[in-house]
C-alpha cells in the first residue's frame, strides 16, 4: 500500500493541482506557497489561496491498485 504519512493534496484556483509532503497544514501551505513564489510568476501570495486536503486512510483507494488513492475533493 501507498506510503501516505504527511501527504497532502492541495489546489490553487486556476493554478495547480499537486501532492506536496509536509508535517501539518501550515507546513504544506508555506511549502506549495515558497515553491510557487520561486518556480511560478503566476503565482500571487495576496490573490491566491492554496486549498488542501490531508491525504487519509478513509480516502478511496483502489483495492486492485494499493498505490492509486482518489482525492476528488480538490479537483
Amino acid at each position: 500500500m501507498l506510503d501516505i504519512t504527511n501527504l497532502y493534496a492541495y489546489r490553487i484556483e486556476e493554478l495547480a493541482v499537486g501532492i506536496v509532503k509536509a508535517e501539518s497544514y501550515e507546513d504544506a501551505r508555506e511549502r506549495v506557497k515558497a515553491a510557487y513564489l520561486k518556480h511560478n510568476d503566476c503565482f500571487d501570495s495576496e490573490r491566491d489561496f492554496i486549498e488542501l486536503k490531508e491525504i487519509a486512510e478513509n480516502d478511496s483507494w483502489f483495492s486492485d491498485n494499493p498505490d492509486v488513492v482518489e482525492v476528488d475533493e480538490l479537483i
